[in-house]
């Protein structure tokens, strides 16, 4: 993410702000923790959030105020101590995070005894220990994917997934790999514990959203045609537009649906929420439309400039120009829709 997330984050906040059941679920979280507290395998009163793709933190604040408004309402001060655990990957600028988390108008200040903990990796590994959360919540977090050199082209698109046919032995690449995020949150959830989070669908062809579900790869071929433009001025070089990627996956029926059946099959998890929902970004946004895209794609495009500070920042700055300009011509462009599935999955047993 960019380093400007929290200043251009509105869309990301709008599809939380979709998920409208999550204090509904969370009363459930509660219920489940007060019944357990007594039970031999809970081994720790405390009650404890992950946060799963925290970046800095501004969103995941608004998710967790009243969440912890619902907590002070059923305890007495100094009763209960909380522990909220941010997680995203290590070069995120948790420094950031934390200058969120201990502002005035933070959820750090709605109750005594609440600690604060970040975690630098992957929600592709487990991040904290078996049995020990009681609510995980991730937004627009779940789509991204590992670099690949296999995604690297100067052709087709930034993001180069393919929508349809997966590259040669990613066949079952990513139906195992949500299975097995899955998996972790089952063993880091304690029993009574849910997951909530949304992953980005393509819609099943034939279906009503199927094209609107392809547009964002339209978009970010759109983006990329600019930076092939800008090497073929040599101000970039034909590699580095290559490595230029976005690694985001966007799950078919059948991918998700595996993960689903396979998880809740094989473990104790159970699928309690699901709801699907189309939107266009020009309409959840309230930034700058192209500065909300670049705060996502920026990252992406400056590590694959090579050179110094001065070379890299010039060339950026010069492709946001034309990216802007290109946008002033035909903003339909540049348009993208989303379809996100939202789910919730408690931990039975």
């Amino acid at each position: 993410m960019d380093n400007n997330y929290n200043k251009y984050c509105s869309g990301q906040l709008k599809l939380i702000s979709d998920f409208d059941k999550i204090n509904e679920i969370f009363e459930i979280v509660l219920k489940n923790h007060i019944n357990n507290q007594d039970k031999k395998y809970n081994n720790n009163n405390n009650i404890r959030i992950l946060d799963i793709g925290c970046s800095h933190g501004k969103n995941s604040i608004i998710v967790l105020k009243p969440l912890i408004e619902q907590i002070r309402n059923k305890w007495n001060p100094n009763e209960k101590v909380i522990e909220i655990f941010h997680s995203d990957l290590s070069v995120n600028d948790f420094s950031k995070l934390f200058n969120q988390v201990y502002n005035l108008n933070s959820y750090s200040n709605k109750i005594n005894n609440i600690f604060t903990y970040g975690i630098g990796n992957s929600f592709e590994n487990q991040l904290v220990a078996n049995n020990s959360i009681d609510f995980i919540f991730s937004f627009s977090t779940m789509q991204w994917v590992p670099f690949l050199n296999e995604y690297k082209s100067f052709e087709g698109s930034l993001y180069n997934i393919s929508i349809s046919d997966r590259l040669a032995g990613f066949e079952n690449y990513y139906k195992e790999n949500f299975e097995n995020t899955l998996n972790h949150r089952y063993n880091e959830l304690k029993v009574g514990g849910i997951f909530s989070f949304n992953i980005f669908i393509q819609e099943d062809k034939g279906s009503e959203n199927e094209e609107k579900s392809k547009s964002l790869y339209y978009c970010m071929k759109n983006i990329k045609d600019i930076l092939k433009e800008m090497s073929y001025e040599s101000i970039l070089s034909r590699e580095e537009v290559e490595n230029m990627v976005i690694p985001v996956v966007l799950l078919t029926r059948d991918e998700y649906q595996y993960a689903i059946d396979k998880s809740t099959n094989n473990t104790g998890l159970k699928l309690i929420y699901e709801n699907r929902i189309t939107t266009n970004w020009s309409d959840i946004i309230q930034d700058p439309y192209i500065s909300s895209i670049i705060a996502i794609i920026g990252n992406f495009i400056k590590n694959a400039i090579n050179g110094d500070k001065n070379r890299v920042d010039s060339i950026f700055n010069n492709f946001e120009q034309r990216l802007h300009l290109k946008y002033k011509l035909n903003p339909n462009n540049f348009q993208f829709h989303l379809c996100n599935l939202y789910l919730s999955f408690l931990k039975e047993n």
